[in-house]
């Protein structure tokens, strides 16, 4: 049975946070216990599309986790690196290459939703500093393979 889709969509953009992301330290959507910190988990949270317009807007947070052992000091300079990254990400507008098909992916713009603060992780010995980031996105021609 054949039914007709959307070929163009927005890149997923949890896998093109934790590409961009990954130089700095080990990042992705989901951490095991006992994974090695610091790690940053990114979550894709809300946002729009604007389909006439092929755009996407959406809203992810990325989660610094450091050991509580390294010391608050040491928590807060790792937050501090992730922020400028991804602020720097905004800047410049480097691409990445998305580790899920190879292809390159490009934002169109990067805006701090809101500045990193420090939030109470379930696991309390881990430092949590949790930034969010509107990033913005053009639909790509996407060929579905058949199936």
């Amino acid at each position: 049975m054949t039914v007709e889709l959307n070929d163009y969509h927005a890149n997923d953009i949890e896998e093109m946070v934790v590409a961009w992301l990954t130089p700095l330290c080990r990042a992705g959507v989901a951490r095991e216990v006992g994974d090695p910190l610091p790690f940053l988990l990114v979550r894709h949270i809300t946002g729009a599309e604007n389909i006439e317009k092929q755009t996407a807007d959406p809203i992810v947070s990325v989660h610094t986790l450091c050991d509580k052992n390294t010391g608050w000091a040491a928590a807060k300079r790792q937050a501090a690196k992730t922020h400028d990254r991804m602020t720097l990400w905004g800047r410049y507008h480097d691409t990445v290459t998305l580790p899920s098909t190879g292809a390159t992916a490009v934002i169109d713009y990067v805006q701090v939703f809101e500045a990193p603060i420090w939030q109470v992780y379930a696991d309390v010995s881990i430092l949590r500093k949790v930034g969010r980031y509107q990033i913005g996105l053009s639909y790509i021609n996407v060929a579905y393979p058949n199936s």
